[in-house]
């Protein structure tokens, strides 16, 4: 055969465009060095030759030559694998930060190596205690006044601690729902994304279709979902549709990215696009609390939009919402019907329970009226239709639990509030490592309202000398008279809770003995009394504070009715371990909070580093091949110039060949 005259120019020509195209995207590459999220581009190109094979007969002149080269498509160079590792891991990472944050805020609370609080407050007032030793002291204002301010820097500073805390918390909470800030929370950043998401995908699919490859818009989208893969746990998959065809007479579900023989059998890949979809990744365990199975759930569908049974299109992606104490926070106008106050419920003592409910993206379609395959495709996906998270086990009304089953996010900064705002039961319970807010709280609670009762218990045996077995006098519990000979530990300890102040029908008058009380903060009815003090309510009594209450100066006759038994007694309760706070003093006892508090820290920030050093080296591999390197470009600029200059060369060339071989014909 005899090679076409201006086959030469053809192939130089193309080789021409090739470069010139591949010279424009260096330059494109180049130009986006900085931009956020940009992925580098370059130009896929194929060798063209004749599609008919070789005879093994040609003759030695007749060798085909190939015809150039051929401009095939642009693309990005991404590698999905590392893409996958980089979204697990940032969830992991934004977990990590986000308990940071919020051991950082109760670290400024607690921490008493960094600061003097409630520890060194009991020193003050065991100091106080100790000055009351001496008799002399026993009744001198001078000295109950130094007590009972030291006692109400004690009260001032758990007050504090209980409020920074609820504060923490609404602050937590605020991260969720974006309430009070002018930031948007978890909540509202999810639904934005999944919304941005599942537009790009319908625009890239358009763009896709008609020859255009959208790789910017790719660059969005995935910009996009690196952004939501650091607030929850996601998996990202890619698809091709499903379409039905009539086969003697049976309805079969073909995959668009494949081609067909005539028999149905598929003979390769169609280049149909692909789309996007993402799953939510989320594990539950059993009722003991363990088997934990990880599920999915989808958020973003692909591009197609969906339409329900009644045939009206809805969107591609699904929707998130928060819930306090199981009502939704806001209705479907944005008008807000529960709120969240960082307190427990004065009825029940529980913490309001935050959860989060995600509704997956519609599945259902006109053409099958029924549930799109691509939905099922993975491992463990729910046919839920939603999910709710859930961090907080079951109790009976004993406070026994019965339920340690779990729904909780793998990862994820929205996980790790959920984890802060659970209450302190469940923060032992769940699969969380680290301490909730209540948590701390509670062990507070119980600290202040350990050193209350036993204050106000030996004072009372001081003031009302329930020491002497002999006394006949009674006093009023529960609106009984009960004769004070014959008084039960229990029946002290309800005396300093309730009603103590009633005259008895002999006349006998229970005499004021209350140090700290319930200030009334959360329940007006419990003011002034001893009932359900805790870290955020306890105060020093008016009662004191005017006068009217003093340090009880009975004795124990076993003891030689000293007037300083009560203000040993109190001493001796500051040295003492008590039950109620696992068998430590008032001191260990803070001491171990902080160390608790130390240790989740220091745990934290150990996986905080493991993380940040492993998102580094998958960043750092991402951007080796996704990333503009200068001195890359720069070499392939000179590449490509000279692969230029030879085309051109080569079409000079030949154009003098010609010309010559017309010059001798003519």
């Amino acid at each position: 055969m005899i090679r076409a005259t201006f086959a030469g120019f053809t192939t130089a020509l193309s080789s021409l465009r090739a470069n010139s195209k591949k010279l424009d995207v260096t330059g494109q590459n180049l130009a986006n060095m900085t931009t956020e999220g940009y992925t580098r581009q370059e130009i896929k190109t194929s060798s063209l030759n004749y599609e008919n094979p070789t005879s093994f007969y040609l003759n030695e002149n007749d060798v085909n030559v190939g015809f150039g080269v051929s401009i095939d498509r642009m693309a990005q160079l991404r590698d999905q694998f590392l893409d996958t590792q980089y979204r697990t891991q940032n969830a992991k990472l934004g977990y990590n930060e986000t308990i940071s944050a919020s051991l950082d805020a109760l670290s400024g609370l607690l921490d008493e190596t960094k600061q003097d609080a409630i520890h060194a407050s009991f020193d003050k007032v065991q100091e106080a205690l100790t000055e009351m030793q001496d008799p002399s002291k026993v009744n001198d204002p001078v000295y109950e006044g130094e007590l009972r301010s030291r006692m109400q820097a004690t009260a001032n500073l758990f007050n504090q601690a209980a409020l920074n805390i609820e504060d923490s918390m609404r602050n937590e909470y605020c991260n969720i729902d974006g309430a009070g800030s002018s930031e948007n929370g978890y909540v509202d950043k999810i639904n934005q994304l999944l919304s941005q998401i599942g537009e790009l995908n319908v625009d890239i699919k358009r763009n896709q279709m008609l020859g255009n490859p959208a790789l910017e818009l790719q660059d969005q989208r995935n910009l996009a979902i690196d952004e939501l893969s650091k607030i929850i746990p996601i998996e990202v998959s890619y698809f091709t549709e499903k379409y039905e065809v009539t086969e003697n007479g049976e309805t079969v579900v073909r995959d668009h990215g494949l081609n067909y023989d005539s028999y149905g059998n598929p003979t390769g890949k169609s280049g149909f696009p692909e789309d996007l979809k993402i799953d939510l990744l989320y594990t539950t365990t059993d009722t003991t609390g363990k088997n934990p199975v990880t599920q999915r759930i989808t958020l973003v569908n692909g591009s197609d939009t969906p339409r329900d049974n009644d045939g009206n299109k809805v969107a591609n992606y699904g929707s998130v919402m928060v819930q306090v104490d199981g009502n939704d926070a806001y209705d479907q106008y944005g008008n807000r019907k529960a709120t969240y106050n960082g307190k427990r419920d004065p009825d029940t003592g529980e913490v309001q329970q935050v959860q989060i409910v995600f509704n997956q993206a519609k599945s259902y379609h006109v053409y099958d009226n029924g549930l799109d395959s691509n939905m099922n495709s993975a491992v463990g996906q729910t046919t839920a239709t939603s999910v709710k998270t859930d961090n907080h086990v079951e109790r009976d009304a004993s406070g026994n639990i019965t339920n340690f089953s779990t729904t909780r996010l793998g990862g994820g900064s929205l996980q790790a509030s959920l984890d802060m705002l659970c209450d302190s039961t469940s923060s032992l319970n769940n699969d969380s490592i680290y301490r909730s807010y209540d948590y701390y709280m509670k062990r507070l609670d119980v600290l202040a309202n350990t050193f209350a009762l036993d204050m106000n218990r030996f004072n009372q045996m001081g003031v009302n000398n329930t020491y002497d077995n002999t006394h006949t006098n009674t006093v009023m519990i529960g609106g009984t008279a009960v004769d004070c000979s014959t008084l039960t530990a229990d029946q002290l300890t309800e005396l300093s809770k309730g009603t103590y102040n009633s005259t008895d029908p002999n006349g006998f008058k229970s005499r004021d003995f209350l140090l700290l009380v319930n200030s009334g903060a959360s329940n007006a009815a419990d003011a002034q009394s001893a009932s359900n003090i805790t870290a955020a309510n306890i105060s020093v009594s008016k009662s004191w504070v005017n006068g009217t209450t003093h340090i009880g100066t009975y004795g124990d006759p076993n003891e030689g009715n000293s007037s300083t038994d009560t203000a040993l007694n109190m001493l001796e309760a500051m040295v003492s371990t008590h039950a109620s706070i696992g068998y430590k003093t008032y001191s260990n006892e803070i001491n171990s909070i902080s160390t608790y508090l130390a240790n989740d820290a220091y745990n934290n920030e150990n996986s905080l580093k493991s993380n940040e050093v492993i998102l580094d080296g998958i960043s750092s591999a991402k951007d080796q091949i996704s990333g503009v390197s200068l001195d890359e470009e720069a070499a392939n600029m000179m590449s490509y110039v000279t692969s230029y200059n030879a085309a051109a060369r080569l079409m000079t060339t030949i154009d003098e060949t010609l010309q010559t071989l017309l010059n001798i014909k003519s």
